[in-house]
């Protein structure tokens, strides 16, 4: 199992990309520049090396992942160490023995488990920066049918010349996808724009003839299906929240889940675009 890129830093910051064999003391010293302190680099050192043991030997728990983000991992690490504790205060991470930190890695590795909260599962697979199968290449299809492209977190992923210089499959497209996820801040909100992505896909693979007219700004449409997800339950007498501590809890799927509340969103912007008549269309007079 090969991997082009491994970033190191601290999570919520600058990261450094690696993408070619490094010596020791190279790995040291950015460790040690971009973790703001001993005890983050010391157990980033010890993160690289279990990695390194598990892709050799357990590569499928890396399933979903195309970078290794070390931050962002121990940042998952620490959410898991918060949902064992409960309502107590959670172990601290750096006070681990080795043998430990190595377990707690491969215990979040694992698949999520049933009985979590939404939220924990998207926290966790958020840090992990985990995909569902076939998501690039289903980003190459939206990218398809959106003529000026996604936008995320201020980052914008172009219909072109995207689509001329590369193909489905390859990698260098699926690391540009990650680019342009990589500024977003939040695990649990990383996670539901992935579930949207999916969603848009979705969605216009049922309605070939629909298309988008405007980029498809991702932080819109979450921002716009989160409006509706409040609406609903201030009508049934529930308190308004401005934060998404709510809506991330809720399970994609049933009537109030949250990719009714995705689908909705992206319908209402695809209708407002090009309708793209088709030639089986009843209504088209050829």
């Amino acid at each position: 199992m090969k991997y082009l890129k491994v970033t190191l830093g601290l999570f919520g910051h600058e990261e450094e990309v690696i993408s070619n064999p490094l010596s020791p003391g190279v790995i040291k010293g950015i460790l040690y520049s971009k973790c703001y302190g001993e005890r983050e680099a010391v157990l980033q050192q010890e993160l690289v090396i279990h990695i390194g043991w598990i892709i050799s030997n357990t590569p499928e728990l890396f399933s979903g992942m195309l970078k290794i983000r070390v931050g962002w991992i121990v940042q998952a690490m620490k959410h898991e160490l918060e949902i064992r504790a409960g309502d107590m205060p959670p172990q601290d991470i750096y006070q681990m023995s080795p043998s430990d930190v190595k377990q707690l890695l491969l215990d979040v590795l694992q698949p999520q488990q049933h009985g979590r909260s939404w939220i924990n599962r998207r926290q966790i697979d958020g840090s992990l920066n985990r995909t569902p199968h076939g998501f690039y290449d289903r980003v190459w299809q939206i990218l398809e049918r959106t003529c000026n492209g996604i936008v995320v977190a201020g980052i914008h992923l172009p219909q072109q010349p995207t689509l001329s210089d590369m193909t489905m499959y390859e990698m260098n497209f699926s690391l540009l996808v990650e680019d342009t996820l990589k500024d977003i801040v939040l695990p649990e909100y990383r996670q539901i724009v992935v579930e949207l992505l999916m969603v848009v896909s979705i969605v216009l693979e049922r309605n070939p003839e629909l298309e988008f007219l405007e980029k498809v700004d991702l932080d819109v449409l979450v921002k716009e299906a989160f409006h509706d997800f409040q609406k609903d339950r201030s009508q049934e007498g529930m308190k308004k929240q401005d934060d998404m501590e709510e809506f991330y809890k809720t399970p994609p799927m049933g009537r109030r889940g949250t990719s009714s509340y995705l689908t909705k969103a992206v319908m209402i912007q695809l209708l407002q675009g090009d309708v793209k008549p088709s030639k089986d269309d009843p209504c088209s007079v050829s």
